[in-house]
């Protein structure tokens, strides 16, 4: 220790997923941002806001990177998904610390003493790994606001009333527009990906599921199936974050008949429809309503037609949250669930209505709380927290009118919860994260760009990123007053996403195998049908690489790989050949070459990448090509002042005020720079520096 005392007792680390310090500073030149500007004048930033990313530019990894101070190759959270030794096509969701190889420095904390609470912070904090009563975490088990996907219970959906409909109908993933009429067909929506189809495929699927939950090891915990599957994505079906901006919302429709064969009152004149959810398991009874005017204004949502007290009265184009029911359990009982809606449109004769609906989220579910009991505690005080659309396409109304008005009462239950574990548990050190600006920019930030299959014009588009960032500097405005009284504040990112200015290629998917180029340039190779039809599968006898997750490609190599072919004494060479194709590898359009970086393994130590658990090669997309955010290197820039670098911004006790230095800090500086602010150890592994330039004190 060079100091026995720190320079704050009190810290607040502010991690907000996906925020661009271009846009940001964008925004806050324009007056748009408030309370970032604030916290700048208190604080100390580069020009620029920036903070040097590591790489890949990844949730998981980079969460891992900021609590540690370490790059992926020491931490060991390699990307979104790691991969069994045995089955490289196998993914395995990386957001849980069972997989973290290097000390965080909220354990650090807690055992020096001070009162810790760590936030939903997806990267490497889900289970906490270790026991001690000054430690308190919530979540940290995946992406999205907090508990979003372990208390998930359904999908999100729309449900369309309509005199055109001739007969109920549902179905998953089906409408990427709210805008329809009720006389569609609804079919299942086209995904970017595709899994093994053979029994051995299945069943080794099956296998890995199992061997997940028992890595994890939390009871009453249920991952979802995508943390645990075999995706192998192809140029011709678009890649994944590129799909998410056009990603299909289930629906219901339904006719709409005169109300007939209820058990109780309704008001006269009513008309009625049925609302199916839940995979197609639930079916709700719905009236519409008219208003003392005779026009129709409202609907009013049912459990059953015997059931009189209503689910949900909803409002013509009112957001209404907290809307309380319950799903069956495969156990055959039932399950408290709670769900946000809004009347997006309703016919003043009752012809027509459209609702969407948010995901369902399990009223008791308390498996990533720890301890439990705080479940309870916070659930009771604050209400449960929040549902959050996980996508909702490149569709107006479900972005402003719906997610976006979730992700403010997500702040709002977030920030009460942060402040509410300052004031009744003395909690001295915050490290919180908050997802709205990554989840809400793949909604659309491939469209702030004009392209072919727009929607709206990019300026209306920059008004949705404008409207997502305001819910951020609202959220960050919360905090402020706790510079007045002691606390010390860093505003920081994991990264940023890109808007690309050409269409993406397919290379460096974080959910699994991409295909193509390597399946092009002979070295990976699909298995075939008895017809000689190609499945997507790898044939692991033929193929010499594959490109795995964002950046990673593996020889197959034989003696470490269980099918490898590759002999040992050629893989340098092999190696060689492949990076020498990918730098050929151009684009059709431009002739641009795709591949920006391709380093070996050796080579690859200098971005964290390389050693025993890195990949043979590392590979990074050209700018212009990057896939909103994880196959490009942390200091890609995009179009509409877009990029993949994080922000970083401190103030407070220990901080030198409105300065402005010109070191590039480090993601990995954050933790040793929180970890000197307060005085405590550096996390062991720890690769970074304290970005001492800012601070009030010489070292």
């Amino acid at each position: 220790m060079l100091r026995s005392k720190g320079l704050t007792e009190k810290l607040l680390l502010l991690g907000v997923d996906g925020m661009d310090p271009r846009f940001t500073k964008r925004l806050v030149d324009e007056g748009k941002l408030p309370n970032v500007k604030k916290l700048m004048e208190r604080g100390s930033c580069r020009d620029d806001l920036m903070l040097l990313g590591a790489n890949p530019t990844i949730t998981p990894p980079m969460w891992a990177t900021l609590a540690t101070g370490c790059y992926p190759m020491t931490h060991g959270i390699m990307d979104y998904n790691i991969s069994p030794e045995e089955d490289r096509d196998i993914i395995f969701g990386a957001f849980s610390s069972k997989f973290l190889k290097a000390q965080p420095l909220f354990n650090i904390t807690a055992e020096a003493g001070k009162k810790t609470l760590v936030m939903h912070w997806p990267g490497g904090s889900f289970p906490p790994s270790i026991d001690s009563e000054n430690l308190f975490t919530i979540d940290g088990s995946s992406p999205g606001a907090c508990c979003a996907w372990s208390s998930a219970r359904g999908l999100d959906m729309l449900f369309v009333a309509s005199t055109k409909a001739e007969k109920p109908s549902y179905m998953p993933m089906s409408i990427t527009t709210t805008d329809i009429e009720g006389d569609e067909k609804l079919v299942f929506g086209k995904t970017p990906y595709k899994g093994g189809v053979t029994p051995e495929a299945k069943e080794r699927l099956k296998k890995y599921r199992q061997q997940y939950l028992e890595i994890i090891d939390v009871p009453g915990y249920i991952p979802s199936d995508t943390f645990v599957d075999d995706k192998v994505f192809y140029e011709e079906d678009g890649g994944l974050n590129w799909w998410l901006a056009d990603f299909p919302t289930s629906c219901s429709i339904s006719p709409v008949y005169p109300a007939n064969g209820w058990g109780f009152d309704i008001p006269a004149d009513s008309k009625e429809f049925v609302m199916i959810m839940y995979y197609g398991k639930v079916t709700r009874n719905a009236l519409i309503v008219k208003n003392e005017q005779g026009k129709y204004d409202r609907v009013m949502v049912y459990k059953d037609k015997n059931t009189a007290e209503p689910i949900a009265v909803l409002e013509n184009d009112v957001f209404t949250s907290d809307i309380y029911d319950v799903v069956p359990k495969a156990d055959g009982t039932e399950e408290r669930v709670y769900r946000n809606m809004r009347l997006l449109k309703i016919a003043e004769d009752g012809s027509y209505i459209r609702i969407w609906s948010s995901r369902a989220m399990s009223c008791d579910d308390d498996s990533v709380w720890f301890p439990k009991s705080l479940f309870k505690e916070l659930t009771d005080k604050f209400g449960p927290p929040q549902p959050t659309s996980q996508m909702t396409g490149n569709d107006k109304d479900l972005i402003l009118k719906c997610n976006n008005e979730q992700w403010a009462l997500a702040a709002k239950w977030q920030s009460e919860c942060m402040h509410y574990m300052i004031k009744e548990k003395g909690v001295e050190v915050i490290f919180s994260h908050f997802h709205n600006i990554d989840l809400q920019g793949h909604n659309y930030v491939k469209y702030l760009k004009n392209r072919d299959t727009s929607r709206y014009p990019e300026e209306d588009v920059v008004k949705y990123a404008e409207a997502t960032y305001k819910v951020t500097d609202d959220y960050i405005g919360t905090f402020m007053h706790l510079l007045d009284e002691g606390w010390s504040i860093i505003l920081f990112s994991d990264h940023a996403l890109v808007c690309a200015e050409e269409k993406i290629h397919v290379f460096g998917e974080n959910g699994g195998i991409s295909v193509n180029p390597m399946k092009e340039l002979g070295y990976t190779v699909m298995k075939t049908d008895a017809d000689g039809k190609e499945l997507p599968e790898v044939d692991w006898t033929k193929t010499k690489a594959v490109m795995m997750r964002s950046n990673s490609i593996y020889i197959n190599l034989k003696g470490r790989d269980p099918h490898g072919i590759v002999e040992p004494e050629d893989k340098y060479e092999l190696e060689e050949k492949i990076i020498t194709d990918l730098y050929g590898y151009r684009d059709a359009k431009t002739g641009h070459r795709i591949i920006t970086l391709a380093l070996h393994n050796k080579d690859a130590v200098l971005l964290g990448l390389g050693g025993p658990m890195g990949s043979d090669i590392v590979a990074f997309v050209h700018d212009d090509y990057v896939e909103d955010h994880g196959n490009g290197l942390s200091t890609a820039y995009g179009y509409n002042d877009t990029s993949l670098s994080p922000i970083f911004i401190a103030a407070g006790e220990g901080i030198k005020e409105n300065y402005r230095t010109t070191r590039y800090i480090r993601e990995v500086d954050v933790a040793p720079t929180a970890a000197v602010l307060l005085g405590v150890n550096i996390p062991e592994e720890c690769e970074g520096a304290p970005a001492y330039q800012i601070f009030t004190e010489k070292m």
